[in-house]
């Protein structure tokens, strides 16, 4: 009986090691579904605005998990007991109880409006850029125009024709970049202030320089050989030595991407809106398929007005796209605010 006593005792006073054994399982567990439920909340609003609503963020401003375990010892002592029966016995149980706090802040107010309906700030842009990132894929999500070459826009809200040399000129872009015989640089930020500048390779292959070429004739740029240009934040041309580049918004960015998603059969007598008829507007940003049932190899899947929709495991420009979406997102917030969540775990 004493034995069985000091197992319990032992197990009730083991509650300083919870907090260790359980670290590496809440880390882990709370940031796969933290990863999982922005993904979904993002792809969510994207189907909703497609139906005209507007969109709704969520945040996770902090998980608080606490632990605690609790035990009980019971015993039976029986007096005299007759021959054929136990003369009594003990036991005991321990319990642990976990009790989340998950606090969400509403994207709203002055924070909603700089996240969402301001132009991203180009020096993020074009750092990303010059980090590497394809500057290919970055202009076709995030940029509305280049020195007045229009990306165009198939949402109505934003509508407007596309140029038919834009994609030629983000590709040529997206080839000399990777070729490293040009280069975007952001010099100085200060805010929503920057300079910046392309620079290109002095030595160049005789494709690189038709290349270069293409791109000085296009975007209306001098042609006296010069080896740096600055860039500069607008809708068109400021200067014949510049290059302009005009951002999106993250809500515009958004509704482009809505018009990728499938609409079942039934909802397009208008109510998942009409995109714009356009021999020239650009083609969807993503792929979003939909189905009366959750598919079983979907990136991401969301539930909206009794349907699913999901953007493909395999679609990977799709995934590619959308991954830049929830980059962006995170990029454009300049409010100072706190953006990522808070998790607390007490381990003593």
């Amino acid at each position: 009986m004493a034995g069985a006593a000091l197992l319990v005792a032992a197990a009730l006073g083991g509650c300083a090691s919870i907090g260790p054994q359980r670290m590496g399982i809440d880390r882990s567990d709370y940031a796969t579904h933290l990863r999982e439920t922005n993904k979904e909340q993002l792809l969510l609003n994207i189907v909703a605005m497609r139906y005209g609503d507007a969109p709704l963020f969520l945040e996770v401003s902090s998980v608080i998990s606490q632990y605690t375990r609790e035990g009980s010892l019971h015993a039976d002592i029986a007096l005299g007991p007759p021959v054929d029966e136990a003369d009594g016995g003990i036991g005991g149980s321990v319990l642990l109880r976990e009790t989340p706090t998950i606090t969400y802040t509403p994207l709203a107010g002055d924070r909603f409006a700089r996240s969402l309906l301001s132009p991203i700030p180009p020096a993020a842009l074009l750092g990303m850029i010059e980090s590497g990132w394809s500057a290919d894929i970055l202009f076709k999500l995030a940029t509305r125009s280049i020195n007045g070459i229009s990306n165009g826009g198939r949402d109505p809200l934003f509508a407007h024709t596309a140029d038919s040399d834009f994609d030629r000129v983000i590709a040529v872009m997206g080839r000399l970049q990777r070729n490293r015989a040009l280069q975007l640089h952001v010099e100085h930020e200060d805010g929503r202030k920057f300079s910046a500048s392309a620079r290109i390779s002095p030595t160049l292959s005789d494709d690189e320089k038709a290349d270069i070429d293409y791109l000085v004739r296009t975007l209306k740029l001098p042609g006296d050989r010069r080896g740096e240009f600055g860039i500069a934040f607008g809708a068109a041309q400021i200067a014949p030595d510049q290059l302009t580049i005009g951002t999106r918004s993250m809500f515009e960015i958004f509704a482009e991407m809505a018009q990728g998603v499938e609409v079942p059969a039934g909802d397009d007598d208008g109510r998942a809106g009409t995109p714009v008829a356009d021999a020239g507007a650009p083609s969807a940003l993503v792929a979003i398929h939909s189905g009366s049932r959750k598919p079983a190899d979907a990136h991401v899947a969301v539930r909206y007005r009794g349907r699913w929709f999901w953007i493909d495991g395999k679609d990977a420009a799709s995934k590619r796209m959308f991954l830049l979406a929830q980059i962006l997102l995170s990029l454009n917030d300049t409010s100072g605010g706190a953006s990522a969540p808070l998790v607390t775990i007490p381990t003593g």
